[in-house]
């Protein structure tokens, strides 16, 4: 008894196997190619009536983006948490707790704002965290909690201008380019 697929039966096949791929995949590539050029986003229209409900949202959600960013400033947090009678790692441990709770709890009002806004927004969050991170791991676990706020007060100053300061100028220049 002889094999079921000669090899030149099982070659062929093979073949014709390839060639149908690569026209479905071409004929798919150019549809999408030609989708994903051709389809243009169309503007959303804002009637008066939706405006008025909306602006109030959005100065809402500025202001809200302000104060979180003032609240997690190095200074200003480092003044509202800390505790002379806790040690830097308990303290590393409630300052990162309260900027991600501060974060969460403004996390809906992202859609007010612009992506560029929220970016920075987010990269100010995680900077002032990896920073609080930076200074523990100088001072140690076991130093005290005034340790942490010197380390991390001199790593800010010494970075000059902070993401958080960066992401508060450009909310106000989104806000002024609104009105």
């Amino acid at each position: 008894m002889h094999p079921p697929f000669q090899p030149p039966f099982l070659f062929h096949l093979i073949g014709v196997a390839v060639t149908i791929l690569l026209v479905f995949s071409g004929a798919f590539f150019l549809l999408w190619y030609y989708l994903k050029h051709t389809r243009k986003a169309e503007p959303v229209v804002i009637n008066k009536d939706d405006q008025k409900v909306i602006l109030p949202l959005r100065l809402q959600a500025y202001e809200r983006f302000v104060l979180f960013l003032e609240r997690i400033h190095p200074s200003n947090l480092l003044m509202r948490i800390n505790s002379p009678d806790i040690t830097a790692l308990q303290l590393q441990s409630l300052l990162v707790r309260t900027i991600r709770e501060e974060f969460e709890y403004n996390l809906s009002q992202q859609l007010y704002i612009s992506g560029n806004s929220w970016e920075l927004i987010k990269n100010a969050k995680e900077e002032t965290i990896a920073m609080i991170n930076q200074a523990s791991a100088k001072v140690g676990e076991d130093s005290h909690s005034s340790d942490l706020v010197k380390e991390v007060l001199e790593i800010s100053i010494s970075k000059g201008k902070l993401p958080v300061d960066l992401a508060i100028e450009e909310i106000k220049k989104e806000l002024q380019r609104l009105f």
